[in-house]
């Protein structure tokens, strides 16, 4: 009995050096991380004459693997033109060693030359090495007058061009006392958006695209 209470001291006695240990550690790997204010980085790519800009106002780096973890970041897209689009999310992951950023949690899309047109969505991956951006999950579209819900979709910078699947599309046509006149809703398996000239085409599997006009009857 005497030997049992003695070894129970001794348990007692060390675990608050375990836990002192256990704090100390989580202090070093907390420390060991770097804290960025105002954090910014350019990339140019000479393949396709566009600048990327990444800012934060604040960021994380990961000493382990150097990913760096936004917090209300800003990306813009620049080409030889001027400014292209801008997107702006609650968070964002920059990946150093695939070159590649995951953006999610609230992703506005906006396009500068226009302020009416804008995707929102909830997260999409794009690997900077390419003019790629993959929106996997579901798309939202306002164009002027129009709103477009798709499952996802698929950007091309270098194009201008977007893909969507399983789209529906509907435009409010207004008349000239600016009441609504007629809605115009259209349904297709695929669309492409051209942002060059503006258009979208609509396509189906064995070309059935479903097309319906609501009149609305106005005193």
């Amino acid at each position: 009995m005497k030997y049992l209470s003695i070894y129970l001291l001794l348990i007692i006695s060390t675990l608050p050096l375990f836990g002192c240990q256990n704090s100390n550690k989580s202090s070093n790997q907390i420390d060991n991380k770097s804290y960025i204010r105002d954090f910014e980085l350019l990339q140019e790519n000479p393949n396709n004459q566009t600048s990327i800009k990444i800012t934060s106002p604040n960021a994380i780096i990961d000493p382990k693997n150097n990913d760096i973890e936004l917090f209300e970041s800003s990306i813009e897209i620049i080409n030889e033109n001027g400014q292209d689009f801008k997107v702006i999310s609650g968070n964002s992951t920059l990946n150093n060693l695939t070159n590649s950023i995951k953006v999610f949690n609230s992703v506005n899309i906006s396009f500068l030359n226009n302020q009416d047109y804008y995707i929102t969505t909830n997260s999409f991956d794009w690997d900077l090495n390419t003019s790629i951006i993959d929106i996997y999950n579901p798309v939202n579209i306002n164009f002027d007058n129009t709103k477009i819900k798709a499952t996802n979709g698929l950007y091309n910078i270098d194009l201008g061009l977007l893909l969507i699947d399983n789209s529906e599309f509907n435009r409010y046509i207004y008349n000239l006392d600016g009441k609504e006149d007629y809605q115009v809703k259209i349904k297709s398996d695929f669309a492409k958006w051209f942002k060059k000239d503006n258009t979208l085409v609509f396509t189906s599997n064995d070309k059935q695209v479903e097309t319906t006009i609501n009149f609305l009857l106005t005193k």
